[in-house]
């Protein structure tokens, strides 16, 4: 008996369910793709003369999925509070401890939690702050992948269907590849500037 139909037949309205899994997987999608985008934004910088139009594009398009990764994050947190199977609480939402589900990987989702809240600040505090600190706290969206990436293998009720464990391989293979690309391009951007 899988977990989808263990759920379903003890949840009496499994609508909050759907749509905490729905939101779920939406918000793990749009932030593989904002840290996608950042990332090639990152590389197309590191170029000797970027394209301003294709900068633009990377941007806006960065910024609007940073957005609606937020607000699937905030309708997959409300829908657990009126999800009935689930007694999660505002505070099992903010506070990693005493969780009702899983303990560890739902402390891993509140910490992943905390830690994009403090890189979309640092976006929308930018022109406020010093570039070091806006790139070094933008250097936590790896950590908030990492964290959303175990949360979801680890708490999701569809990790063990084959088209979960194809999204989280395919999402981590694609920014490992990215970050690698990224890591490496940098000193010959450098090079080639000099």
């Amino acid at each position: 008996m899988t977990a989808f139909t263990t759920l379903a037949a003890t949840t009496s309205n499994p609508t909050m369910w759907y749509v905490t899994r729905a939101a779920a997987t939406s918000s793990y999608v749009t932030l593989t793709g904002t840290v996608g985008l950042g990332l090639l934004r990152s590389l197309a910088r590191s170029e000797r003369r970027p394209n301003a139009t294709y900068l633009w594009l990377l941007d806006e398009s960065h910024q609007f999925l940073a957005l609606l990764t937020a607000a699937f994050l905030a309708l997959h947190l409300i829908s657990l509070l009126f999800d009935s199977y689930l007694p999660f609480s505002v505070v099992n939402l903010l506070v990693p401890l005493n969780e009702p589900y899983k303990e560890i990987p739902i402390a891993l989702g509140v910490l992943a939690l905390y830690a994009m809240a403090a890189v979309l600040a640092s976006s929308w505090l930018r022109r406020k702050i010093s570039y070091t600190l806006w790139r070094n706290v933008h250097y936590v969206s790896f950590v908030v992948f990492a964290l959303v990436t175990a949360h979801g293998l680890l708490a999701g009720s569809d990790s063990s269907q084959p088209w979960a464990s194809a999204m989280y391989f395919g999402a981590s293979a694609f920014i490992g590849v990215l970050t690698v690309v990224r890591i490496f391009a940098s000193p010959r951007a450098q090079v080639a500037r000099r």
